[in-house]
């Protein structure tokens, strides 16, 4: 999965290190054409399963300020019991003011989810961590 916004490819990657605002995962979130706001549907932290290994779309969002310039970031699944990236989001934006926001919104496809436990959503931008977000997986009941 990739997201991009237009970077200055003159221009090296930042050095100003962002500070995350806000990390969520939801169902879905969608971005109205006309307002350009983005609507958050499902806002979860907990996933019920009949069995593991499982699996489940989900969308994650994140907000960050204080961001200048170029930057690459990374949102990472990992699975806290093991420590394994399951799967990853890449991509680039450009800030151009430093008081402004950005906001990524990223679709994962299913991601897998192959046991009870805790399971992060890292925030990593230009190779330094903002921040995470998680999921806790449990068997229904």
């Amino acid at each position: 999965m990739v997201y991009n916004s237009p970077v200055d490819e003159s221009k090296p990657l930042s050095h100003v290190k962002p500070v995350l605002i806000a990390a969520l995962v939801c169902d879905v979130a969608v971005k109205d054409p006309t307002t350009g706001k983005i609507s958050l549907i499902g806002i979860f932290d907990k996933i019920h399963v009949k069995q593991f290994p499982a699996q489940r779309p989900v969308s994650l969002y994140a907000k960050l300020t204080e961001a200048e310039g170029n930057y690459q970031f990374q949102a990472k699944y990992v699975f806290s019991n093991t420590g394994e990236t399951l799967a990853e989001a890449k991509g680039e934006f450009a800030a151009k003011e430093k008081l402004g926001t950005i906001e990524l919104n990223l679709q994962y496809p299913p991601l897998p989810i192959p046991g009870e436990g805790r399971y992060d959503f890292q925030i990593w931008v230009n190779g330094q961590f903002l921040g995470q977000t998680f999921i806790d997986a449990a068997i229904m009941g």
